[in-house]
């Protein structure tokens, strides 16, 4: 169903209509997707070719039928993320030409892969193919490819595939593989395009699950942009009995707990694979919470735990292979890192830093999660930061910072792993700091001292608030090292009024 064909001046038969799509596609005998016209070169036959050739050799190495890829809820996870440690790099699977990755940047580069829309065309139906000029392909072979040339980094971003929509075709049906996981469905559509900023939510509406409150999300085109995020945050509230979809904001929203759906938020996202974690900073309570949608204030009841006294900015592309691999690369991470270590050694009065202060560091820049973004073990986290240390630092700035028994036990730990899975993409700032009572996190956007952290009841993680007078600005969710299991629940609470 295309723009054309809704009465788009009549609101609610646009609303209607919206709401019948997924229908629509469920019930075809076949989902047909079109790309565009080929080429005279004819670099479409060329990529389905490749496409083909590619899915066949993986498929083989991990001995999977190719007629079984359409059963799988989530090919790049099933297949790619949880075998990428056997598997050859692309330019390593057999006789690939320049042409053909050449033919493949092409195919990857058409928009229709970052349409909000087109999520539900290709999750509501298992019989799709891609035409493209006069060639077709099975879409699981499409997206099988995507994941693989996303694999590792450094080969995306070294064949040029940097500015290709291959995340998107990977992410695609992972968006609905947990249906009630709709924030997160959310936050991975916030880099797909659409007219219409209304439609981030509605344009999923068919294909997420809402136990309660889903009226709030339903398709309304007499609201406005900002009532229907707004809305978001009371639904998901109510539905989840938790604060998580306050992590989906990072301060520069307008009132900054409101998340900006329709702004790429790339920022590490712990919830993004759709996995229950076990960090309960608040132990076992629900959120008690109130929208004045007049002043559009949110009141949440939590309590107060340290100012932030240090901070230093970093990205997560500092854990991209990309980075760690080439010259410029490291130039780059040497001085952030010396600089990050300066404000730690600052905070200590100590070269070395102490092991359980690196230990601290390691749990608060991972997340307290390894690379296949699961709860790890916070002596695995600190080994390969260790080994990523090693691997960004010169010998002389290594050995200052690094105890050399800290420095020993690692010394074959896998630093590649650590930080992962970061994208080739362009990252937000983030934060590392250390609060007035030597706390050690890392927060999803800049900070500053001042800045208050703070747990409020029902939350998987604290977070950093920026006082405003008797208010306060949402900075982001943080993750700091001895709050993460309740370590400091406290029975006082305050209301946080957020603007």
């Amino acid at each position: 169903m295309t723009t054309p064909s809704i009465n788009q001046p009549d609101i609610p038969e646009r609303g209607y209509q919206v709401r019948q799509m997924r229908k629509i596609y469920e019930k075809a005998t076949t989902v047909l997707s079109w790309l565009g016209p080929g080429t005279q070169d004819h670099q479409e036959e060329a990529a389905v070719d490749s496409i083909r050739k590619i899915s066949a050799f993986l498929c083989q190495i991990l001995d999977v039928s190719i007629s079984n890829l359409r059963s799988m809820p989530n090919i790049y996870q099933a297949l790619i993320l949880k075998n990428r440690a056997h598997l050859p790099l692309p330019n390593e699977c057999g006789s690939m030409s320049d042409s053909m990755w050449k033919s493949l940047i092409w195919f990857y580069s058409h928009p229709y892969f970052t349409r909000v829309w087109v999520v539900q065309e290709i999750s509501a139906n298992k019989e799709r193919l891609v035409h493209c000029g006069r060639e077709k392909i099975e879409w699981e072979w499409v997206e099988l490819v995507a994941g693989y040339i996303l694999m590792e980094p450094a080969f995306s971003k070294g064949f040029g595939f940097t500015d290709t929509y291959c995340w998107w075709v990977s992410t695609m049906t992972r968006l609905t593989t947990s249906p009630r996981n709709w924030l997160s469905a959310l936050y991975l559509v916030s880099t797909y395009s659409c007219l219409d900023a209304r439609d981030v939510i509605y344009g999923l509406r068919g294909v997420i699950m809402v136990s309660n409150a889903g009226e709030l999300l339903d398709p309304d085109y007499s609201k406005t942009v900002f009532e229907v995020y707004r809305d978001s945050v009371e639904a998901a509230l109510l539905d989840f009995q938790n604060t998580d979809i306050l992590t989906y904001v990072t301060g520069d929203g307008n009132p900054s707990w409101v998340p900006q759906w329709n702004q790429p938020m790339l920022f590490r996202n712990a919830f993004r694979f759709g996995r229950a974690l076990p960090w309960k900073p608040a132990s076992r309570t629900t959120p008690i919470w109130k929208i004045d949608k007049e002043l559009n204030i949110l009141s949440l009841t939590g309590y107060s735990v340290d100012s932030i006294k240090l901070s230093a900015s970093y990205n997560e592309l500092y854990f991209c292979t990309a980075m760690t691999k080439s010259d410029e690369g490291k130039r780059v991470l040497l001085k952030a890192w010396q600089r990050i270590l300066n404000i730690v050694e600052e905070s200590q009065s100590q070269t070395p830093i102490n092991a359980s202060t690196i230990a601290a560091a390691a749990t608060s820049f991972s997340f307290g999660l390894d690379e296949n973004a699961d709860p790890a073990d916070e002596d695995y986290l600190t080994k390969n930061f260790v080994a990523y240390l090693r691997m960004v630092l010169d010998g002389e700035t290594f050995s200052r910072y690094v105890p050399p028994e800290l420095a020993k036990q690692s010394e074959h730990a896998n630093g590649h792993a650590f930080g992962k899975s970061a994208w080739d993409f362009k990252y937000s700032e983030s934060s590392f700091f250390i609060t007035e009572n030597g706390l050690i996190g890392c927060t999803v956007s800049t900070v500053r001292p001042g800045d208050v952290v703070c747990i409020l009841l029902g939350s998987t993680y604290p977070f950093v608030l920026r006082p405003q007078g008797n208010e306060f600005l949402m900075r982001g969710h943080t993750f700091v090292h001895g709050l993460m299991h309740g370590e400091q629940h406290s029975s006082k609470g305050q209301v946080f009024r957020i603007i």
